[in-house]
């Protein structure tokens, strides 16, 4: 059995800044996040875009019930996979994640459900997608589901804006020279950008190396907008019944070929135990 033991966790090291001043300072919002490479708590969205308020289950049931959808299962609260998906309409699952245990017998996620090819009646609906230039707009995202499911530590590759429309999410962040730290999967594997240690509950005999490894503990409200840069690890826990868009925006091939460049002093200092480069790194 595992002991209970304690993260290095740090829940107020993220900078948080108004929608609204970002705006008057007049400041390209994307370019702003993007060349930051740190994570950035944008608050008070509502006070910009007050329609965002509307986002509730019933708005979706009311708009897009009707739609047939593809729900990811899981025998435990962390969804790391992201397989199995069963199919059901939208009306169907909301009745479903208010039971207890699903008629499934499993964990319900309708997670990463691509809003331009499944739900088109909600592009509108989103705004805060209108202040990011169009060049750089990605896919977006819709994330709903019950209260304690999770999404297992990962890192991706491209520059994330998340929107929290309804009930909370928790973020447990860490930078990206925490790569070997955290026993990332083999780059041939399946999934090569997820790990196996599970920050809420870890296993420091399994995974020791991640003792060393400092996380940022962020919750996002209603109306708040995580940047989440590329490259940095998370995990994503529902604290409540949510709805969230996640925005992709291009990262550009030299960017992305770039920042990943930049974790090699790390493997090599992890592996040899001292650090061979100059000082910056």
């Amino acid at each position: 059995m595992t002991k209970e033991v304690q993260l290095n966790l740090y829940p107020h090291q993220v900078p948080t800044i108004k929608l609204k001043e970002l705006l008057d300072g007049n400041i390209d919002i994307y370019s702003f996040c993007s060349n930051g490479k740190k994570p950035l708590l944008i608050t008070d969205a509502y006070e910009v875009f007050p329609e965002m308020a509307k986002w509730s289950p019933e708005f979706l049931r009311e708009k897009v019930g009707n739609k047939v959808i593809n729900v990811n299962t899981s025998k435990t609260d962390v969804f790391q996979e992201y397989h199995l998906p069963i199919q059901m309409t939208l009306e169907e699952y909301i009745k479903e994640i208010k039971l207890e245990m699903p008629t499934s017998g499993r964990r319900l996620y309708m997670g990463a459900q691509g809003i331009n090819q499944s739900f088109p009646e909600l592009k509108s609906d989103i705004c805060f997608d209108s202040l990011l230039p169009d060049e750089k707009l990605g896919l977006k995202y819709l994330w709903f589901g019950p209260g304690g499911n999770t999404t297992g530590l990962h890192y991706d590759t491209a520059d994330n804006f998340f929107v929290q429309l309804y009930g909370q999410k928790r973020w447990i962040m860490s930078e990206p020279d925490s790569f070997l730290n955290l026993y990332p999967r083999s780059s041939l594997s399946h999934y090569p950008r997820v790990t196996d240690f599970n920050p809420l509950k870890p296993d420091f005999e399994k995974f020791p190396k991640a003792r060393k490894v400092k996380f940022y503990d962020i919750t996002v409200d209603p109306g708040n907008i995580l940047f989440a840069p590329p490259y940095w690890w998370h995990q994503v826990i529902s604290k409540s019944t949510i709805i969230s868009v996640n925005i992709w925006c291009s990262t550009s091939k030299f960017k992305a070929e770039w920042g990943a460049l930049q974790l090699i002093p790390t493997y090599v200092k992890t592996i040899l135990g001292h650090n061979i480069f100059p000082k910056q790194y």
